[in-house]
């Protein structure tokens, strides 16, 4: 309970730092060692109905359902039941209050950035316990998407929705001002001198359209820090041990704000402030030629425009120095089992997983959502083939994971208070775009600040 408590105090500190907004990040201690003997024997006859939380809504709600129905209908000996419980802020705090009157459900589907919290609730049956007791493969899984939700080289859950953010660009508008539509920059020089020429003034001097407007987002700046090969935290990025601190005020971390703040004030950047909506909104209507956003929101992105402009994707930015160590973090969710459910449920939850791992399933997932199949042999499968012929761009994503370098800053930090720090950066960020403080400055004020949450967080879960 000790664990339970701190766990409790740790997400109560999140919640308050963000206003109740995004939990958690990728990673903090957990316990050590041997945990295969967590998983219950082989013999277990696995219960006849379990629950599983989860957070998509909407079209990929449905598309969770199907998979569900379908495996009821495979079989006769377990039934699932999902219980949609909202945003992944809302599952995770309604998981903790269920955590803490033993009423937690025995599957749950937990964002990214919710790794340490589950580690570190000592509540998780790490997936790894049961690979190893069956022995169960997963060489055919995408391994910058399996090696995301590792801990010291195990595997705590199985990824589940899996996207990383890509490059978009507005292909007529290429065409319009000369450039190669077929051939989008990649390094922050590239975009710069692209946004130069993209943008695009009326005859009074107003611009109607930017060259590139991402939005001010703590992902994308740990996208940037991955790209540039560069550590947001120490200790692996806190895979090889608990994080102590954040590493981002660096020479990389400067770089990225230097070249973001300069094209504000050259006028060819736009500034869509911290709302990823806006973000995107403002490309679909045109008023940005480039910006970065989610593979998730290719399939919107796509549909949204039909008969304005053709969508490109390319790469995700990096220096002009290409770092060869450098590359794209993965993003999305996992599942996790639950310790405090009887070990027939835990074992029923397994075999559910073991389903939804299948190629069959994973391409019908991706090609019902836009996510990434899990499996490489998923993407023989018809469902995945027909998608891949009718959203061609969805090809970038799948390949900018599969080139990039696996390393610790690829795999992405893991930290205990990464909404905070999320937050933190995006503020960080905006300061800087505002002119209200330099880069260095604004760097170092939010590390100091993170440095002090990531302090408090270790003690309160030793």
């Amino acid at each position: 309970m000790r664990k339970l408590a701190a766990f409790a105090i740790a997400l109560s500190m999140v919640a308050a730092a963000c206003g109740g907004g995004s939990p958690g990040g990728g990673g903090a201690a957990s316990p050590t060692g041997d945990q295969s003997a967590l998983a219950p024997g082989k013999d277990v006859k696995p219960a006849a109905k379990i629950t599983w939380w989860h957070a998509m809504g909407g079209v990929n709600g449905e598309a969770l359902n199907k998979i569900v129905n379908q495996f009821n209908a495979s079989q006769s000996a377990i039934k699932v039941e999902t219980v949609f419980q909202g945003t992944y802020d809302d599952l995770l705090s309604k998981l903790n209050t269920a955590l803490a009157s033993n009423a937690a459900p025995a599957l749950v589907q937990v964002y990214d950035i919710g790794q340490a919290y589950m580690r570190d609730s000592g509540q998780v049956v790490p997936m790894q316990a049961f690979i190893d007791r069956d022995k169960f493969s997963t060489a055919d899984f995408e391994p910058a998407v399996i090696n995301y939700y590792k801990y010291q080289d195990k595997l705590q859950s199985m990824p589940w929705n899996a996207s990383s953010s890509i490059f978009y660009y507005n292909k007529d508008a290429f065409k319009e001002v000369g450039l190669d539509p077929e051939k989008p920059p990649v390094t922050f020089t590239e975009i710069t001198d692209a946004a130069k020429k993209l943008t695009k003034k009326d005859a009074s001097g107003q611009t109607v359209r930017f060259g590139f407007g991402p939005s001010i987002y703590g992902w994308f700046f740990e996208q940037l820090m991955a790209t540039s090969g560069a550590l947001y935290a120490d200790n692996g990025n806190g895979r090889d041990d608990r994080a102590t601190k954040v590493v981002y005020n660096s020479a990389a971390g400067k770089a990225i704000l230097d070249w973001w703040k300069a094209g504000i004030d050259g006028g060819y950047f736009y500034n869509p402030g911290i709302d990823n909506a806006g973000a995107t909104t403002a490309f679909q209507a045109g008023k940005t030629a480039m910006y970065l956003e989610s593979s998730a929101a290719l399939r919107g992105n796509i549909t949204t425009v039909a008969g304005k402009f053709q969508i490109g994707t390319g790469l995700f930015a990096r220096p002009d120095s290409k770092p060869a160590n450098g590359g794209n973090i993965i993003g999305g969710a996992s599942l996790y089992i639950m310790k405090s459910r009887p070990v027939e449920e835990q074992q029923a939850a397994w075999e559910f997983v073991k389903y939804a791992m299948t190629p069959a399933i994973q391409a019908q997932w991706q090609s019902d959502t836009g996510y990434y199949a899990i499996v490489k042999s998923a993407y023989n499968e018809a469902p995945a083939k027909e998608w891949a012929t009718k959203y061609p761009q969805f090809q970038t994503p799948v390949d900018q994971i599969r080139n990039s370098p696996q390393n610790r800053m690829t795999n992405g930090a893991v930290l205990g208070v990464f909404a905070q720090a999320r937050a933190r950066t995006q503020k960080m960020i905006e300061s800087v775009l505002l002119g209200q403080a330099t880069t260095q400055q604004a760097l170092d004020a939010a590390a100091a600040e993170v440095n002090d949450a990531i302090d408090k967080y270790n003690k309160a879960n030793k």
